[in-house]
Protein backbone atom coordinates (compact mmCIF):
# COMPACT_ATOMS: atom_id res chain seq x y z
CA UNK A 1 0.00 0.00 0.00
CA UNK A 2 3.03 2.12 0.78
CA UNK A 3 4.33 1.98 -2.63
CA UNK A 4 1.14 1.84 -4.27
CA UNK A 5 0.62 5.77 -2.77
CA UNK A 6 4.02 6.42 -3.69
CA UNK A 7 3.52 5.84 -7.09
CA UNK A 8 -0.05 7.42 -7.71
CA UNK A 9 1.95 10.72 -6.01
CA UNK A 10 5.00 10.47 -8.31
CA UNK A 11 2.12 9.81 -11.46
CA UNK A 12 0.56 13.24 -10.81
CA UNK A 13 4.00 14.50 -11.71
CA UNK A 14 4.41 13.85 -14.79
CA UNK A 15 1.73 15.91 -16.28
CA UNK A 16 2.45 18.60 -14.04
CA UNK A 17 5.90 18.97 -15.86
CA UNK A 18 4.68 19.90 -18.83
CA UNK A 19 2.49 22.69 -16.67
CA UNK A 20 5.53 23.91 -15.78
CA UNK A 21 6.87 24.08 -18.51
CA UNK A 22 4.21 25.96 -20.32
CA UNK A 23 4.46 28.76 -17.72
CA UNK A 24 8.14 28.99 -19.46
CA UNK A 25 7.39 29.30 -23.13
CA UNK A 26 6.03 31.93 -25.34
CA UNK A 27 2.50 31.26 -25.23
CA UNK A 28 2.22 29.80 -28.96
CA UNK A 29 3.78 26.46 -27.22
CA UNK A 30 1.78 25.79 -24.39
CA UNK A 31 -0.36 23.47 -25.74
CA UNK A 32 2.69 21.95 -27.23
CA UNK A 33 4.17 21.58 -23.10
CA UNK A 34 1.21 20.10 -21.76
CA UNK A 35 0.88 17.42 -24.75
CA UNK A 36 4.91 16.33 -24.05
CA UNK A 37 3.93 15.91 -20.06
CA UNK A 38 0.76 13.58 -21.50
CA UNK A 39 2.58 11.82 -23.52
CA UNK A 40 5.27 10.95 -21.60
CA UNK A 41 3.07 8.49 -19.56
CA UNK A 42 1.14 7.30 -22.91
CA UNK A 43 4.27 6.09 -24.13
CA UNK A 44 6.26 5.11 -21.52
CA UNK A 45 4.14 3.01 -19.17
CA UNK A 46 3.00 0.82 -21.86
CA UNK A 47 6.50 0.17 -23.49
CA UNK A 48 8.09 -0.25 -19.30
CA UNK A 49 5.89 -2.85 -18.72
CA UNK A 50 6.68 -4.76 -21.81
CA UNK A 51 10.46 -4.77 -21.19
CA UNK A 52 10.53 -4.40 -17.07
CA UNK A 53 10.58 -8.17 -16.61
CA UNK A 54 14.05 -8.11 -19.07
CA UNK A 55 15.97 -5.68 -17.05
CA UNK A 56 14.80 -6.73 -13.61
CA UNK A 57 13.76 -10.15 -13.35
CA UNK A 58 17.25 -11.11 -12.36
CA UNK A 59 16.44 -9.90 -8.05
CA UNK A 60 13.20 -11.02 -8.00
CA UNK A 61 12.41 -14.14 -5.96
CA UNK A 62 9.11 -16.30 -6.56
CA UNK A 63 7.30 -12.82 -8.16
CA UNK A 64 8.16 -10.54 -5.21
CA UNK A 65 11.23 -8.00 -4.90
CA UNK A 66 13.16 -8.25 -2.00
CA UNK A 67 13.90 -4.97 0.00
CA UNK A 68 16.80 -4.33 2.13
CA UNK A 69 14.28 -5.39 5.35
CA UNK A 70 13.75 -8.35 4.35
CA UNK A 71 10.23 -7.99 3.31
CA UNK A 72 8.79 -7.74 -0.31
CA UNK A 73 5.89 -6.47 -2.40
CA UNK A 74 4.58 -7.57 -5.51
CA UNK A 75 6.74 -7.35 -8.73
CA UNK A 76 4.40 -5.12 -10.72
CA UNK A 77 3.86 -3.17 -7.86
CA UNK A 78 7.03 -2.42 -7.99
CA UNK A 79 7.25 -2.13 -11.36
CA UNK A 80 4.63 0.48 -11.05
CA UNK A 81 6.36 2.73 -8.85
CA UNK A 82 9.43 2.31 -10.91
CA UNK A 83 7.70 3.21 -14.04
CA UNK A 84 6.30 6.41 -13.31
CA UNK A 85 9.94 7.42 -12.37
CA UNK A 86 11.09 6.55 -15.83
CA UNK A 87 7.99 9.04 -17.08
CA UNK A 88 9.22 11.43 -14.77
CA UNK A 89 12.74 11.52 -16.31
CA UNK A 90 11.04 11.24 -20.06
CA UNK A 91 9.12 14.49 -19.22
CA UNK A 92 11.58 16.40 -17.62
CA UNK A 93 13.58 15.55 -20.68
CA UNK A 94 11.03 17.21 -22.81
CA UNK A 95 10.64 20.00 -20.55
CA UNK A 96 14.49 20.64 -20.98
CA UNK A 97 14.38 20.60 -24.81
CA UNK A 98 11.19 22.97 -25.77
CA UNK A 99 9.72 24.89 -28.90
CA UNK A 100 12.19 23.55 -31.95
CA UNK A 101 11.82 19.50 -32.01
CA UNK A 102 8.37 18.36 -34.00
CA UNK A 103 5.87 16.29 -31.87
CA UNK A 104 6.49 13.25 -33.89
CA UNK A 105 10.20 13.28 -33.21
CA UNK A 106 9.80 13.43 -29.49
CA UNK A 107 7.82 10.99 -29.86
CA UNK A 108 10.59 9.09 -31.25
CA UNK A 109 12.85 9.97 -29.02
CA UNK A 110 10.38 9.17 -26.45
CA UNK A 111 10.08 5.37 -27.68
CA UNK A 112 13.87 4.97 -27.53
CA UNK A 113 14.45 6.01 -24.19
CA UNK A 114 11.58 3.93 -23.22
CA UNK A 115 12.25 0.97 -24.21
CA UNK A 116 16.24 0.97 -24.12
CA UNK A 117 17.82 4.04 -22.52
CA UNK A 118 16.10 4.25 -19.26
CA UNK A 119 15.41 0.49 -18.46
CA UNK A 120 19.30 0.03 -18.77
CA UNK A 121 20.43 3.22 -16.65
CA UNK A 122 17.73 2.32 -14.28
CA UNK A 123 18.98 -1.66 -13.85
CA UNK A 124 22.65 -0.74 -13.47
CA UNK A 125 22.13 0.92 -10.21
CA UNK A 126 18.64 0.53 -8.50
CA UNK A 127 17.82 -3.39 -10.04
CA UNK A 128 21.31 -4.98 -9.43
CA UNK A 129 23.25 -4.11 -12.16
CA UNK A 130 26.95 -4.02 -12.28
CA UNK A 131 26.97 -0.14 -11.15
CA UNK A 132 25.68 -1.35 -7.99
CA UNK A 133 27.91 -4.13 -6.90
CA UNK A 134 31.05 -1.39 -9.15
CA UNK A 135 33.85 -1.69 -5.96
CA UNK A 136 33.40 -5.29 -5.73
CA UNK A 137 33.95 -5.99 -9.27
CA UNK A 138 37.03 -3.30 -9.06
CA UNK A 139 38.33 -4.74 -5.90
CA UNK A 140 37.58 -1.46 -4.06
CA UNK A 141 35.11 -2.81 -1.32
CA UNK A 142 31.67 -3.88 -0.85
CA UNK A 143 30.64 -0.43 -2.48
CA UNK A 144 28.24 0.39 -5.02
CA UNK A 145 26.65 3.18 -6.20
CA UNK A 146 23.47 4.33 -4.24
CA UNK A 147 20.86 6.73 -5.60
CA UNK A 148 18.34 7.22 -2.71
CA UNK A 149 15.21 8.34 -5.25
CA UNK A 150 16.60 9.14 -8.23
CA UNK A 151 19.69 11.96 -8.43
CA UNK A 152 21.57 10.23 -11.49
CA UNK A 153 19.08 8.29 -12.56
CA UNK A 154 16.41 10.71 -12.73
CA UNK A 155 17.63 14.49 -12.08
CA UNK A 156 21.48 14.60 -13.70
CA UNK A 157 20.01 11.89 -16.77
CA UNK A 158 17.38 14.55 -17.58
CA UNK A 159 19.50 17.55 -17.02
CA UNK A 160 22.35 16.30 -19.56
CA UNK A 161 19.82 14.82 -21.87
CA UNK A 162 17.94 17.99 -22.28
CA UNK A 163 21.54 19.50 -22.70
CA UNK A 164 22.36 17.44 -25.67
CA UNK A 165 19.30 17.98 -27.17
CA UNK A 166 18.70 21.41 -27.33
CA UNK A 167 22.69 22.18 -28.57
CA UNK A 168 22.38 19.65 -31.47
CA UNK A 169 18.82 21.45 -32.48
CA UNK A 170 20.46 24.47 -32.18
CA UNK A 171 19.26 27.87 -30.71
CA UNK A 172 16.07 29.56 -30.71
CA UNK A 173 15.31 32.16 -33.00
CA UNK A 174 15.36 34.87 -29.40
CA UNK A 175 18.68 33.25 -28.60
CA UNK A 176 20.30 33.10 -32.13
CA UNK A 177 19.19 36.96 -32.75
CA UNK A 178 20.72 37.54 -29.11
CA UNK A 179 23.91 35.49 -29.88
CA UNK A 180 24.45 37.67 -33.13
CA UNK A 181 25.38 34.94 -35.33
CA UNK A 182 24.08 32.47 -37.57
CA UNK A 183 19.79 32.86 -37.75
CA UNK A 184 20.66 36.57 -36.13
CA UNK A 185 20.52 38.49 -39.23
CA UNK A 186 16.31 38.70 -38.29
CA UNK A 187 14.89 42.18 -37.86
CA UNK A 188 14.25 43.55 -34.58
CA UNK A 189 10.51 43.20 -35.15
CA UNK A 190 11.02 39.18 -35.60
CA UNK A 191 12.83 39.33 -32.03
CA UNK A 192 10.18 41.25 -30.76
CA UNK A 193 7.16 38.37 -31.81
CA UNK A 194 9.65 35.88 -30.66
CA UNK A 195 10.01 36.93 -26.74
CA UNK A 196 6.75 39.35 -26.78
CA UNK A 197 4.67 36.51 -24.70
CA UNK A 198 7.90 34.73 -22.73
CA UNK A 199 6.18 33.95 -18.95
CA UNK A 200 2.36 34.63 -20.27
CA UNK A 201 1.60 31.87 -18.34
CA UNK A 202 3.84 32.14 -15.54
CA UNK A 203 0.81 31.23 -12.97
CA UNK A 204 0.97 27.62 -14.67
CA UNK A 205 4.26 27.34 -13.54
CA UNK A 206 3.92 28.60 -10.32
CA UNK A 207 0.82 25.67 -9.66
CA UNK A 208 3.11 23.02 -11.78
CA UNK A 209 5.61 23.85 -8.65
CA UNK A 210 3.11 23.49 -5.69
CA UNK A 211 2.08 20.41 -7.51
CA UNK A 212 5.41 18.56 -8.24
CA UNK A 213 6.47 19.55 -4.49
CA UNK A 214 3.30 17.77 -3.63
CA UNK A 215 4.07 14.82 -5.73
CA UNK A 216 8.13 14.99 -4.29
CA UNK A 217 6.79 13.55 -1.04
CA UNK A 218 5.90 10.20 -2.77
CA UNK A 219 8.65 10.82 -4.92
CA UNK A 220 11.13 10.43 -2.23
CA UNK A 221 9.39 9.71 0.93
CA UNK A 222 8.09 6.53 -0.11
CA UNK A 223 11.38 5.57 -1.82
CA UNK A 224 11.75 3.63 1.33
CA UNK A 225 9.71 0.84 -0.60
CA UNK A 226 8.21 -0.18 3.01
CA UNK A 227 7.27 1.95 6.48
CA UNK A 228 10.89 1.95 7.74
CA UNK A 229 13.35 4.36 9.92
CA UNK A 230 14.18 6.06 6.92
CA UNK A 231 10.75 7.05 5.69
CA UNK A 232 10.78 10.05 8.95
CA UNK A 233 13.91 11.00 7.17
CA UNK A 234 13.44 10.75 3.86
CA UNK A 235 9.81 12.82 4.48
CA UNK A 236 11.58 15.40 6.97
CA UNK A 237 14.18 16.23 4.36
CA UNK A 238 12.52 16.63 1.46
CA UNK A 239 10.51 19.28 3.27
CA UNK A 240 13.42 21.38 4.38
CA UNK A 241 15.74 20.92 1.65
CA UNK A 242 13.24 22.02 -1.03
CA UNK A 243 11.71 25.22 1.22
CA UNK A 244 15.21 26.58 2.24
CA UNK A 245 16.39 26.63 -1.24
CA UNK A 246 13.47 28.17 -2.26
CA UNK A 247 14.37 30.81 0.07
CA UNK A 248 17.39 31.01 -0.58
CA UNK A 249 16.92 32.21 -4.11
CA UNK A 250 14.34 34.38 -3.10
CA UNK A 251 16.45 36.39 -1.31
CA UNK A 252 19.25 36.19 -3.95
CA UNK A 253 17.16 37.74 -6.60
CA UNK A 254 15.75 40.50 -4.39
CA UNK A 255 19.74 41.08 -3.70
CA UNK A 256 20.84 41.28 -6.98
CA UNK A 257 17.61 41.45 -9.41
CA UNK A 258 16.05 44.29 -6.89
CA UNK A 259 12.73 42.34 -7.15
CA UNK A 260 11.28 38.70 -5.63
CA UNK A 261 11.63 37.25 -8.78
CA UNK A 262 9.21 34.40 -9.26
CA UNK A 263 11.10 32.07 -11.52
CA UNK A 264 13.94 32.19 -9.16
CA UNK A 265 12.29 30.86 -6.18
CA UNK A 266 10.87 28.40 -8.61
CA UNK A 267 13.98 26.97 -9.20
CA UNK A 268 14.93 27.35 -6.15
CA UNK A 269 12.23 25.06 -4.53
CA UNK A 270 12.95 22.60 -7.48
CA UNK A 271 16.61 22.75 -6.68
CA UNK A 272 16.72 22.09 -3.12
CA UNK A 273 13.84 18.97 -4.27
CA UNK A 274 16.67 17.62 -6.88
CA UNK A 275 19.93 17.83 -4.55
CA UNK A 276 17.95 16.28 -1.84
CA UNK A 277 16.67 13.70 -4.17
CA UNK A 278 19.81 10.74 -4.11
CA UNK A 279 20.19 11.82 -0.26
CA UNK A 280 16.81 11.72 1.37
CA UNK A 281 16.43 9.14 3.54
CA UNK A 282 20.38 8.42 4.01
CA UNK A 283 21.38 11.36 5.92
CA UNK A 284 20.51 13.06 9.15
CA UNK A 285 18.02 16.06 9.33
CA UNK A 286 20.87 18.20 9.58
CA UNK A 287 22.43 17.92 6.10
CA UNK A 288 19.01 18.95 4.98
CA UNK A 289 19.71 22.53 5.43
CA UNK A 290 23.24 22.00 4.14
CA UNK A 291 21.75 21.29 0.99
CA UNK A 292 18.83 23.64 0.80
CA UNK A 293 21.40 26.53 1.43
CA UNK A 294 23.78 24.55 -0.97
CA UNK A 295 21.04 23.91 -3.76
CA UNK A 296 19.83 27.70 -3.70
CA UNK A 297 23.35 28.95 -4.14
CA UNK A 298 23.76 26.42 -7.16
CA UNK A 299 20.47 26.68 -8.59
CA UNK A 300 20.44 30.61 -8.96
CA UNK A 301 24.72 31.41 -9.61
CA UNK A 302 24.00 28.39 -11.95
CA UNK A 303 21.29 29.86 -13.61
CA UNK A 304 22.99 32.92 -14.15
CA UNK A 305 26.10 31.36 -15.78
CA UNK A 306 23.86 29.36 -18.28
CA UNK A 307 22.35 32.38 -19.43
CA UNK A 308 25.71 34.18 -19.59
CA UNK A 309 27.76 31.37 -21.08
CA UNK A 310 25.30 28.80 -22.82
CA UNK A 311 24.59 29.81 -26.24
CA UNK A 312 21.52 27.53 -26.19
CA UNK A 313 18.30 29.00 -24.76
CA UNK A 314 17.23 27.21 -21.36
CA UNK A 315 14.02 28.36 -20.43
CA UNK A 316 13.09 25.92 -18.05
CA UNK A 317 16.50 25.69 -16.28
CA UNK A 318 16.87 21.85 -17.43
CA UNK A 319 20.52 21.94 -16.79
CA UNK A 320 21.36 24.43 -13.58
CA UNK A 321 18.33 22.84 -11.72
CA UNK A 322 18.30 18.96 -12.57
CA UNK A 323 21.55 18.96 -14.02
CA UNK A 324 23.93 20.44 -11.71
CA UNK A 325 22.33 20.01 -8.53
CA UNK A 326 21.35 16.02 -9.42
CA UNK A 327 25.01 15.36 -10.22
CA UNK A 328 26.04 17.37 -6.81
CA UNK A 329 23.48 16.06 -4.62
CA UNK A 330 24.48 12.47 -5.69
CA UNK A 331 28.12 12.73 -5.31
CA UNK A 332 27.76 13.82 -1.25
CA UNK A 333 26.13 10.46 -0.81
CA UNK A 334 29.64 9.13 0.25
CA UNK A 335 30.40 11.99 2.34
CA UNK A 336 27.10 12.42 4.78
CA UNK A 337 25.61 9.30 4.21
CA UNK A 338 25.00 7.92 7.49
CA UNK A 339 25.46 4.47 9.41
CA UNK A 340 21.79 2.81 10.45
CA UNK A 341 20.58 4.92 7.02
CA UNK A 342 23.08 3.87 4.91
CA UNK A 343 24.34 0.21 4.21
CA UNK A 344 27.96 2.26 3.90
CA UNK A 345 29.10 5.15 5.98
CA UNK A 346 29.75 8.61 4.86
CA UNK A 347 33.16 10.18 5.14
CA UNK A 348 32.01 12.84 8.07
CA UNK A 349 31.10 8.94 10.23
CA UNK A 350 34.65 7.66 9.54
CA UNK A 351 33.77 5.96 6.36
CA UNK A 352 35.80 4.75 3.17
CA UNK A 353 37.41 7.38 0.23
CA UNK A 354 36.74 4.22 -1.74
CA UNK A 355 33.52 4.60 -1.86
CA UNK A 356 33.23 7.96 -3.16
CA UNK A 357 36.19 6.95 -5.61
CA UNK A 358 33.32 4.17 -6.75
CA UNK A 359 30.34 6.57 -6.43
CA UNK A 360 31.96 9.67 -8.76
CA UNK A 361 32.97 6.70 -11.09
CA UNK A 362 29.42 4.75 -11.80
CA UNK A 363 28.40 8.37 -12.32
CA UNK A 364 30.41 8.99 -14.48
CA UNK A 365 29.35 5.57 -16.79
CA UNK A 366 25.75 6.29 -16.61
CA UNK A 367 25.76 9.41 -17.42
CA UNK A 368 28.59 9.10 -20.14
CA UNK A 369 26.34 6.47 -21.38
CA UNK A 370 23.25 8.74 -21.41
CA UNK A 371 25.31 11.85 -23.48
CA UNK A 372 26.56 9.68 -25.78
CA UNK A 373 23.05 7.96 -26.60
CA UNK A 374 21.35 10.89 -26.41
CA UNK A 375 23.42 12.56 -29.05
CA UNK A 376 23.59 9.64 -31.44
CA UNK A 377 19.15 9.62 -30.75
CA UNK A 378 19.23 13.37 -31.56
CA UNK A 379 21.51 13.43 -34.42
CA UNK A 380 19.02 11.05 -36.60
CA UNK A 381 16.47 13.20 -35.47
CA UNK A 382 17.69 16.35 -36.90
CA UNK A 383 18.95 14.27 -39.93
CA UNK A 384 15.27 13.06 -40.08
CA UNK A 385 13.78 16.84 -40.38
CA UNK A 386 12.22 17.00 -37.07
CA UNK A 387 13.75 20.19 -36.09
CA UNK A 388 11.05 22.95 -37.92
CA UNK A 389 12.00 25.38 -39.71
CA UNK A 390 12.06 28.92 -38.83
CA UNK A 391 8.80 29.91 -40.39
CA UNK A 392 7.24 27.46 -38.23
CA UNK A 393 8.62 28.21 -35.23
CA UNK A 394 7.56 32.08 -35.49
CA UNK A 395 4.62 30.29 -35.75
CA UNK A 396 4.95 28.09 -32.96
CA UNK A 397 4.40 24.51 -32.17
CA UNK A 398 0.54 24.74 -31.24
CA UNK A 399 -0.73 25.52 -34.34
CA UNK A 400 2.32 23.53 -36.67
CA UNK A 401 1.62 20.04 -34.79
CA UNK A 402 -1.51 20.25 -33.04
CA UNK A 403 -3.54 22.86 -35.23
CA UNK A 404 -4.65 25.02 -32.05
CA UNK A 405 -4.26 28.76 -32.82
CA UNK A 406 -4.52 31.10 -30.16
CA UNK A 407 -6.34 34.43 -30.55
Amino acid sequence: MWLSIGGILVFLMIPVIGMLEAGLVRRVNVINAMSKGLMSFAVFLPAWFAVFPLFFHGIFSDGYYPTGEGTGVPMYIYGFFLGVFGAVTLALIGAGAPERLRFGGWLAFALFFSLVQWPLVASWIWGGGFLSKLGSLLGLGDFGVLDFAGGTVVHAYAGLAGFIITLLLGPSLRRAWANGGGRARLSPLIYKERVEYMHAELQYAILGTILLYFGWFGFNGMSTVTVSEQSQYAISNTAIAGSLAGAITALLSRMHEKVWNPIAIIAGLLGGLVMITPLAGFVDIWVSYVVGVLAGLVTYYGTKLVERYYFIDDPVGSLPVHGFNGILGSALVPVFAKPGLSPYAGLIYGGSPAWLGVQLLGMAIALLFVVATTYIATWLLRRSRFRISVEEELLGLDVVDHGVERP
